[in-house]
This record gives structure tokens, C-alpha cells and sequence, in this order.
């Protein structure tokens, strides 16, 4: 078991959460937040912290699955990863489907197939055990920062004050990459 500080505990959340951003600087699980225009605060916060508890079990279960059964057969990963993550999903979904409602039909398919989340077991392959939950529940919660504040400034923006050619897809484009900024200066 790795010693970590209190000091390192920190530097990974921060660094999850603001500069290590999947969504904006890496471009996993775009599509998430691209599609997330019509939702409001609180749909956008729990599709965020859906997306972290499938992130955090994900890592819990896939760590250890690369560390001591996929050890000579990395190319096995992916497929194997992807399947925990459409299992997770699923029974987090079912656990959960009387609480949320009809936003839990439409929006749990966005996390299960959701790239951060494969993109993330595979990147924490790389650190310890330990390492690797932490971060993982920092980029979660960076990645539900994301979901929130672009689903909040789509909401703002009058469509009749932007130019025809750059309504939809065009302008949630530009707001992510402001936001891809903004997040760059931390």
C-alpha cells in the first residue's frame, strides 16, 4: 500500500477537478455535455454525480481486474472495461429508477456509454490503487462541474441574438471551447 499525504490527496483532487478536466482538455465524454443544453441545475447535477459513482465503482472494480487478471493480455482492456461499465450503469440504474423518475430512462445510457469513464479506468491503470480512486472521484466531480455550468450558460444564451449558421451544435462548440480556457489558466 502506497503512503499518501494529505498534501497529494489534495493536489489530485484539484488537479481532477479543474486542469485535468476529461470533458474540455482530454475530449472524453463530449457528447455528454454537448447534449446537455435542455436540462436544467439539478438534472445536470445528477447526471454529474451519476457519471461519478459509475466512475468511482468503475475504478474499483477495474483496477484490480488490470492489476492481477489482464496483466498478460492488455488487449483484452478495452472490452473487458466496457462491459464493467455497462454493469455498473445497468445496476445503477435499476437501484435507482423509482428515485429519478423518467430523466433515468433517458440519461443513464449517456454515462454507460460515456468515454470519460472508459478513457479514465484506463488512464488510472498507471497509478497505485489508491491513487487511482481518489482521482477518479476528483474527475468525476470536475466532469459534474461541467455538466452544471455549460448546461447553465446554453441556458442563457438567447438563440435569436446569435447568428443563423452558428445556432445548435455551433454554439454549444464555442461555449465549450471558452470553457476549455478558462479551465487551461488554472
Amino acid at each position: 500500500m502506497t503512503n499518501i499525504t494529505l498534501k497529494a490527496v489534495w493536489g489530485i483532487l484539484l488537479a481532477g477537478t479543474l486542469s485535468n478536466n476529461y470533458a474540455l482538455l482530454h475530449f472524453l465524454g463530449t457528447g455528454a455535455v454537448l447534449e446537455n443544453q435542455d436540462h436544467n441545475c439539478k438534472q445536470s447535477m445528477l447526471l454529474g454525480l451519476g457519471v461519478t459513482c459509475v466512475m468511482v465503482i468503475a475504478n474499483l472494480i477495474t483496477w484490480p481486474i488490470d492489476a492481477y487478471i489482464l496483466d498478460n493480455a492488455a488487449y483484452l482492456q478495452p472490452i473487458v472495461f466496457v462491459i464493467v461499465i455497462l454493469i455498473i450503469a445497468e445496476v445503477l440504474k435499476s437501484a435507482v429508477k423509482g428515485k429519478a423518475g423518467d430523466f433515468c430512462n433517458t440519461n443513464f445510457a449517456k454515462f454507460a456509454i460515456n468515454g470519460a469513464i472508459l478513457g479514465l479506468c484506463i488512464h488510472n491503470t498507471a497509478n497505485d490503487y489508491l491513487t487511482a480512486v481518489i482521482n477518479s472521484a476528483a474527475v468525476g466531480i470536475g466532469f459534474a462541474i461541467t455538466l452544471t455550468v455549460f448546461g447553465e450558460l446554453r441556458q442563457r444564451i438567447d438563440e435569436d441574438a446569435v447568428p443563423r449558421a452558428f445556432r445548435g451544435l455551433p454554439i454549444n462548440i464555442l461555449i465549450a471551447c471558452f470553457m476549455a480556457l478558462a479551465i487551461l489558466a488554472f
